[in-house]
């Protein structure tokens, strides 16, 4: 009976370790996509995102439709992913700027 605890709280333990070790890198990924690698990949995604969506498009429609739908699909994809990675860039640059302000010379 008393092994069948001491494997239990091993078990336990074990589940609770692998449990702490998997979530804490997520949690630190989620903070960092806020900053500013999360604008400019964003701004580099929304970039990308025009071929994906060619790509995408021929190989999975009818080649003409597919490739147009595919165009017009990344192209929004594009304009909104620029404009949230612009956006989180801006959001970054004001506290930035308000950190640096009192180290800028007046005559500059």
């Amino acid at each position: 009976m008393a092994g069948n605890r001491a494997g239990a709280r091993v078990i336990a333990v074990c589940v609770m370790a692998a449990t702490i070790l998997l979530a804490a890198p997520m949690r630190r990924a989620a903070a960092d996509g806020n900053g500013l690698m999360g604008g400019v990949g964003d701004i580099v995604g929304g970039v990308m995102s025009i071929p994906m969506g060619i790509l995408a498009g021929t190989m999975g429609g009818p080649p003409i439709l597919g490739t147009v739908g595919g165009a017009l699909a990344g192209s929004l994809n594009a304009l909104s992913l620029t404009t949230r990675g612009v956006l989180k860039l801006v959001g970054v640059a004001i506290p930035m700027a308000a950190t640096a302000a009192p180290y800028i010379p007046l005559f500059l």
